[in-house]
């Protein structure tokens, strides 16, 4: 079980938001979506999902909300990424992946409403919570052994134009300095958005 405090705040420290605007996507870790190699070598199918083709990046980052050519609430280059990343992992780590993209779409589209669709955003991270740390206590099995939804994913994959970025911050700033009661595993496992009885009876 994870060892957090009852209370989760969220805080923004103004002294980042130059930095957080101004990235030029270099930071350490995965590499960003547009230092993935070029679209060809890459599979057109991981686990019979079907990706859909590498979007122009100057037709994809011209809008906010970016190409999504089969309709699925994911951007077609942070789809392409989310698979291509998690290929080897256990599936489950695409599931919540594509979940908070799908999330994260709200906020591009509605930043202004952040405290209304804040806890649809968040789900994803409470599912991820749920297979991370809270689990057993359901005798479920621990799934996910790395943070998916973590700072590279929200910074250099999906809002990873400056306009997109300052869409983020707008969202931020308005959640900034409330508190929200953490919930319960039932409630964690009750976030995910997809069908999680596959891999229930994976664990029997």
């Amino acid at each position: 079980m994870r060892n957090v405090p009852t209370f989760k705040t969220l805080t923004l420290v103004s002294l980042t938001l130059t930095a957080l605007i101004g990235c030029d996507s270099k930071s350490a870790g995965t590499p960003p979506a547009h230092d993935l190699p070029p679209a060809d070598p890459l599979p057109a199918v991981i686990h019979g999902h079907r990706l859909p083709p590498e979007p122009d990046p100057k037709v994809n980052n011209a809008t906010l909300l970016g190409v999504d050519v089969n309709h699925n609430e994911v951007r077609d280059d942070v789809e392409r990424w989310i698979y291509v990343t998690y290929k080897d992992k256990h599936p489950i780590y695409i599931d919540i992946a594509m979940q908070a993209a799908r999330g994260y779409k709200l906020v591009l589209e509605h930043p202004e409403k952040a405290k209304e669709i804040y806890p649809e955003v968040d789900k994803a991270a409470d599912c991820e919570a749920y297979y991370k740390f809270d689990a057993d206590e359901l005798n479920d099995k621990i799934l996910v052994h790395k943070t998916i939804d973590d700072k590279n994913f929200r910074h250099n994959i999906y809002f990873n134009t400056k306009e997109r970025m300052k869409t983020y911050l707008i969202y931020d700033t308005l959640l900034s300095g409330d508190t929200y009661v953490l919930p319960s595993p039932e409630k964690e496992k009750a976030a995910c958005d997809f069908n999680i009885s596959k891999y229930e009876k994976e664990q029997r």
